[in-house]
């Protein structure tokens, strides 16, 4: 409102020119009245004064956007008129003159009526109008903000707090649908607030479908169901990982935007689950080295650790410095005790009680870690790392697994050997003090599932690995034979009764959808030519004439006999499996599989079965931010599709990436497909600048060029 100070007489408008209610029948039309004529009218019904906050609320929004209705009056005299309608509107009015902001007599648009209809007029005014609905508000609002406001100053021409402005715009994360239920009045306000602790429509949507049906819905229900598959960040797991580590690594978090005090949640259990399982493998590292077994489990029941034998760290003297300070502590703990038990304590004295008890048990957690354990008693023992119910580390040391525990001497056995000399010392274990099953873990499958990698596509990575290892291993005599020699070993000497990396019966693995796992693969190719070379004319004769033909034999037809017997036993693992065979690894590494030149991701064996974030991650890290945020607005199967394309051996020629990248989309294997030691390996070990020749059409998985199925081992002289 401009400033001015020209005195206003009454004019008359016309009403269609005049903001506000059409006029009663009978009434004059709309006169412009100088605001110094005008005053509170003694006929005014409402006698409750509206709350201070209404009134600012009223007197931002007249200040800022003028009088948008007129007021109702009636005559007192030519020049006083007593406001029947609009009284807050006139006391905003007349605190803005004396402000300053405008003059006394300001002209205001005014009904004049009789003064017979002042009751009735003030009586309708207050009974019959309503507060805008908060949806309402909130579409309002946001259509402002949509026009370039400022949540500020739309809290300024309103006259109301920006935080109420903030919170009605924080309706946008609710649904339409739900927003609608809102207006319909099956909703409070306090459920829908409750709905915007996610920003996932669908699953509002789902919590909806499974409350709308109840008697009564409370907010409390919505943000149950809402947050029933997360993880509270003041739960143990939560605290263990850090909310600033959760969202570092892309998770969500649920935050009730309504409520400051409340918890937040961690959206992403699986991703939180990953990040503490890095987080305590890392921490069991140092004991690795040390330790017959190391294991991680995110939670072990206290009764659990009594299923393992138990060995001790051995007696040394306390570390004279912490000692000193826990007897100082000690005193002093004592000292303020006795003081009126604390009731004449000072902050600062009470502050330096607390703190005495967390301090001692420090000083005793590092004493214990000073404590060495023998040898021997490592060699049997090993350490469990998880989380307590405070959210802290916790390890548990010298547990001894039933199996390793020492049998018992035997009442003739001496501690000498037959030459005098002392024999080693036999681990001290206490027995376990119940018969209940170790607790067992698998973090490998934790770490899987934040990347959408299910229990049966690993089933099905670890087949197609076996399966390409067993074609290696079929045309390979010396491993094969060593592989077996070491399997028969195992059990003939009495080593281990469980071999882990040959079934020496020879019980064929079979992939459950080994038809479409293995169909045209180079493996598959592999193992049909070496099949087809195979001499067995012997098993079409009767016993024991197979024996003698096949006894008969050349020595490098027995050595592709042997060598196709044992791939058949080999058993399907990944590297990145919970406690993977060593040896397993150690073939494949010594026979030198190439992996990627046997199986390529595609849609359908890989990328359309994990998580589109696992997919757009990869590609960011491999490809670049571009490519990855193309991928990111696609839907699941067009990414499958693309990531098919930008990982086949044809990339270079489909896609137009440079060598650099090829080189590295061409050779990249999901964590646990590689062998270690093999000439080719993972991604991550490729330069950055490689120029490699150019790759073979591979499209329909083999090459155009002769040999069609078999590696260069297999072709011409080399076969």
């Amino acid at each position: 409102m401009a400033k001015t100070t020209t005195r206003t007489k009454p004019t008359t408008v016309k009403k269609s020119e005049a903001a506000g209610s059409a006029a009663p029948e009978g009434a004059a039309d709309i006169r412009m009245i100088p605001l110094n004529q005008l005053e509170p009218s003694p006929l005014n019904v409402r006698k409750v004064a509206a709350s201070a906050s209404d009134d600012a609320e009223l007197f931002a929004s007249i200040r800022e956007t003028g009088i948008k209705q007129n007021l109702v009056v009636h005559a007192l005299s030519d020049t006083r008129f007593a406001v029947d309608a609009g009284g807050r509107r006139l006391k905003a009015l007349k605190q803005l003159a004396e402000d300053g902001v405008i003059p006394a007599d300001h002209p205001v648009p005014c009904l004049i009526e009789d003064e017979r209809n002042a009751i009735l007029t003030s009586t309708t005014e207050n009974l019959q109008r309503a507060a805008m609905h908060p949806a309402d508000q909130f579409e309002a609002f946001e259509a402002m903000i949509a026009e370039g406001r400022s949540e500020d100053e739309i809290a300024l021409k309103f006259g109301v707090s920006v935080d109420l402005v903030r919170r009605r715009l924080k309706l946008a994360r609710v649904a339409p649908e739900i927003i609608e239920q809102f207006r319909a009045g099956d909703l409070t306000l306090e459920c829908v607030m409750a709905f915007t602790l996610t920003d996932d429509h669908d699953r509002q949507l789902a919590v909806w479908n499974a409350v709308k049906g109840g008697y009564h819905i409370h907010p409390q229900s919505i943000k149950r169901q809402l947050t029933e598959t997360a993880h509270s960040a003041n739960s143990a797991l939560g605290r263990f990982v850090g909310i600033e580590a959760y969202e570092a690594a892309g998770g969500v978090l649920l935050r009730d935007l309504f409520d400051d005090r409340a918890s937040a949640h961690m959206e992403n259990p699986e991703l939180l689950e990953r990040l503490a399982i890095e987080k305590l493998q890392a921490a069991a590292k140092p004991f690795e080295a040390a330790w017959k077994w190391v294991e991680v489990h995110l939670s072990v029941d206290y009764g659990a650790f009594r299923s393992f034998g138990r060995v001790y760290p051995q007696d040394v003297d306390p570390d004279p410095e912490l000692l000193a300070e826990e007897t100082r502590l000690i005193a002093r703990e004592e000292e303020l005790a006795a003081q009126n038990d604390g009731e004449d304590w000072t902050d600062a004295e009470t502050e330096e009680y607390y703190a005495i008890e967390p301090r001692l048990r420090e000083i005793e957690a590092l004493q214990r870690e000073r404590q060495p354990y023998a040898d021997e008693d490592r060699a049997i023992a090993g350490v469990v790392l998880t989380i307590g119910h405070d959210g802290a580390q916790r390890v548990e040391k010298g547990l001894v697994r039933p199996e390793d525990i020492p049998a018992a001497p035997k009442p003739d056995e001496t501690t000498e050997d037959a030459g005098g000399a002392a024999s080693p010392a036999r681990p001290n274990v206490t027995p376990p003090t119940s018969s209940t099953p170790v607790p067992t873990s698998d973090p490998a499958a934790t770490l899987r599932k934040a990347d959408g990698i299910s229990a049966s596509l690993a089933d099905d990575l670890r087949a197609t690995r076996q399966h390409i290892l067993r074609a290696h291993l079929a045309a390979d005599f010396e491993v094969a034979f060593d592989a077996m020699l070491y399997a028969l070993c195992e059990q003939a000497l009495g080593r281990s009764y469980n071999n882990e990396a040959l079934d020496i019966s020879i019980r064929p693995f079979q992939a459950q959808n080994r038809e479409v796992l293995h169909a045209d693969t180079v493996a598959q190719k592999m193992l049909e030519a070496l099949e087809q070379d195979l001499a067995t004319d012997w098993m079409t004769l009767e016993k024991p004439e197979d024996f003698r033909a096949m006894s008969a034999l050349p020595i490098a037809d027995k050595q592709a006999l042997f060598a196709w017997a044992t791939g058949l036993a080999v058993k399907p693992q990944l590297s990145s499996d919970n406690r993977p065979s060593a040896i397993i690894e150690e073939i494949g590494g010594r026979l030198d599989v190439d992996v990627a030149a046997c199986w390529r991701p595609t849609a359908q064996n890989y990328w359309g079965r994990v998580n589109k974030g696992h997919a757009v991650a990869t590609a960011r890290k491999l490809i670049g931010d571009d490519y990855a945020e193309e991928r990111n607005r696609e839907r699941k199967g067009d990414i499958a599709a693309a990531m098919e394309r930008a990982f086949a051996e044809t990339a270079g020629e489909t896609e137009g990436f440079d060598a650099a990248t090829v080189a590295k989309t061409t050779l990249w294997l999901p964590d646990g497909m590689v062998f270690a030691g093999a000439s080719r390996s993972d991604v991550v070990e490729v330069p950055d600048q490689v120029d490699p020749e150019p790759a073979a059409d591979m499209s329909d998985g083999v090459s155009d060029e002769e040999p069609s199925s078999l590696p260069a081992f297999l072709s011409g002289d080399a076969a």
